[in-house]
């Protein structure tokens, strides 16, 4: 049995060959048509377009997309709907679908309004109980324990985990909502950002020092710390920017 036909990035490796028009057969286990196929096709659509591999603007061909997954066009159609209402895909109804191409200031927006939100949410909080502390923790992992690209991805995934839980630790359940909201773009823009073990690194130290102030007890350092920690991310983006204009508009 393949054990990587239930891999998105196995599966996204798959169809960025299907979009680049390599003339070669690709071989993808086809998914069990079962009650849970829409959410699966939609899971494994929006993993796709997330990816960093795929260029911003890139067409996303119903038929190639639904020939590399298995399934009809119908399941595609409605995972693309709703991927172009989370903002990650532009429907155009006499040129197709396309990946979402971010501007530059719609990217700095993004990063600014999560920031701004975490910030108030520690200051409704007030003092952090030790429970949430102890779950912040457990979402930082070992800096040396990032050796491979994959190890990237599950990093990104623990951050967005770090960030939220943060917001959750306020008293304000439409500050969270809207969190949840901006989630897959947020994710569009920290792979752009933490691509390599360098910037991880940093992220996992500064994420540190934010846990430091708040087992002291100390909201106003925990958040001089956290927009330090926003403040690196946006500097980041601008370096990739000016060594890959492409990456946005």
């Amino acid at each position: 049995m393949d054990t990587n036909a239930h891999n998105p990035n196995f599966l996204i490796e798959k169809l960025n060959k299907i979009n680049q028009n390599i003339n070669i057969m690709v071989k993808i286990k086809k998914i069990k048509k079962d009650n849970s196929l829409q959410s699966r096709v939609y899971e494994i659509l929006k993993n796709y377009v997330i990816s960093p591999d795929v260029p911003p603007g890139t067409r996303l061909y119903e038929e190639r997309l639904a020939e590399g997954i298995g399934v009809s066009r119908t399941p595609i159609k409605t995972a693309l709907s709703r991927l172009e209402q989370e903002g990650l895909v532009i429907i155009n109804s006499n040129r197709g679908a396309f990946k979402v191409h971010l501007t530059w200031k719609e990217a700095i927006e993004i990063l600014k309004i999560r920031g701004a939100l975490e910030r108030v949410s520690l200051e409704m909080a007030g003092v952090i109980d030790d429970k949430t502390i102890e779950n912040l923790i457990k979402l930082i992992p070992d800096a040396d324990s990032l050796r491979m690209p994959e190890d990237i991805v599950k990093y990104l995934e623990l951050d967005e985990k770090f960030h939220e839980t943060l917001v959750q630790s306020g008293i304000s359940k439409l500050f969270f909502k809207i969190i949840k909201n901006t989630h897959d773009l947020y994710r569009m823009i920290g792979l752009i950002v933490v691509q390599d073990n360098e910037r991880a690194g940093r992220s996992i130290e500064e994420h540190r020092r934010i846990v430091e102030a708040l087992k002291e007890k100390d909201i106003s350092l925990a958040i001089t710390r956290l927009n330090e920690n926003y403040e690196s991310a946006l500097k980041t983006l601008e370096e990739r920017y000016k060594a890959f204009p492409s990456l946005l508009l």
